[in-house]
């Protein structure tokens, strides 16, 4: 991670949106009509930006890389689970789109973005000694 004064607040916020993707993911849920088709795919490929692009930012440019292999093993993982589950099913496109996510979530936080998460760091910390 980079040198954050809110370190533990930072992964925090990380794995409690982690957490949040695999219940999303693994939830039982009614089938219901897209707006569209492939409307999922859209879903996957947001949710995945974000999550690249959150922890591209609180953790070294070095980091990166490994960062993208485990969350795109992370999002298989995921559609195996799907699959074990019997009311959800594995979907290559959603590999895709959530891959996507990943690399387009990583070159836009580190293009546009590569400095927010150490200055909101800075802003709220506040030492007390």
């Amino acid at each position: 991670m980079k040198k954050l004064n809110l370190k533990i607040l930072w992964l925090g916020l990380g794995i409690t949106y982690i957490i949040a993707m695999f219940y999303f993911s693994l939830r039982y849920e009614k089938p219901g009509k897209p707006p569209f088709e492939h409307f999922d795919k859209i879903l996957h490929f947001n949710a995945y930006l974000l999550l690249m692009g959150y922890f591209s930012l609180t953790h070294e440019k070095k980091n990166h890389f490994k960062l993208l292999i485990t969350f795109v093993l992370m999002g298989i993982s995921i559609e195996f689970l799907q699959l074990a589950s019997g009311y959800r099913s594995f979907e290559l496109l959603d590999v895709v789109a959530n891959t996507a996510g990943l690399i387009c979530g990583g070159i836009i936080s580190r293009t546009y973005f590569p400095n927010l998460i150490t200055k909101l760091d800075s802003l709220l910390y506040v030492d007390n000694t």
